[in-house]
Formats: C-alpha cells, structure tokens, sequence
C-alpha cells in the first residue's frame, strides 16, 4: 500500500514540473507572438489613418526636352511630420520613360499650413521637380508615402 502512495506522489510531482516546465517556456513565446501583434496592429492602423489624394499636376516646359512637374497633394487622414514626409518617393513614368525622385530631391512646401513642422490633414503640399529630361506624352505621377500610402494622377505635356 505505501508503495502505491509513493509511485502515485512521484508521478504526481514529475507531472506537476513537467506542467511548470511547459508553461515556463510558452510564456515568453506567447508574450513575443503578443508583441507582435501589438507591432502589426500599431502599423495598420498608421497606415489606415494615413491618406492623401494628389489634387492637380501641372507640367511646365522649359524646353523642347525637358519638363517641371509641380503637384499638389492634398493630406486627408492624420498629421504628419514634414521628416517623414521628405522620406517619400515620386515616381513618374510612362511607356516610354521612368523617373524615381525622393522628396528630398525634389522642392516641397505647405501652401496653406500653419508654419509648423507637420503636414496636417487639410493642408496641401505643393512638390516640385528639376527639369526632368523626359519625352513628351502621357504620364503617371505616384506619390508613396514612407508608410506605403500612395496616390496616383495622370498628366501629359
């Protein structure tokens, strides 16, 4: 009889630190796949309240193989800081040309900001090119944000 109550404590004590054991390592596991989580949720909803529309592309000449391009681009979802609005990419392309600018080598103001250091919504970023040596024809104009956020416009010259 008292060989049974100690093979039964044995076996109970070895299932209870086999079950700590287990639960000692799932819960750093289960924390980082938590973490995770959190990181996607955090980066989708950024990228869900970020929005802009381009509003107006003009193409102006300055000579017979050369372009300006100047676009308007109007913030429609949340503020942004003008840092990680210069991390943008423009790309402006046709069947023929392609051209891939960042911000920063492009002019970029707010025209009807405040002063302040953030694109906030309703404002509108006004983005000019150097003379783009490109064909003439039909074009898109892409903006992607730093986020991945992008709109698009045609124009022509």
């Amino acid at each position: 009889m008292s060989r049974e109550v100690i093979t039964t404590s044995i076996l109970l004590i070895a299932s209870v630190v086999a079950v700590s054991v287990v639960i000692m390592t799932m819960i750093p596991s289960i924390r980082d796949l938590s973490n995770s989580y959190t990181s996607v949720s955090v980066k989708l909803n950024e990228k869900v309240t970020t929005d802009i529309e381009i509003i107006f592309v003009k193409a102006s000449p300055s000579d017979d193989s050369k372009v300006k391009v100047t676009l308007w681009v109007k913030n429609t979802g949340r503020t942004l800081n003008l840092a990680l609005v210069e991390k943008s990419d423009l790309f402006i392309s046709s069947s023929l040309d392609f051209v891939h600018l960042t911000l920063k080598d492009c002019f970029y103001s707010i025209e009807n900001g405040d002063g302040d250091e953030y694109w906030e919504r309703g404002e509108t970023l006004k983005v000019v090119t150097g003379d783009l040596a490109i064909s003439r024809g039909e074009y898109e104009v892409t903006l992607v944000l730093y986020n991945g956020v992008k709109a698009t416009d045609y124009f022509s010259w």
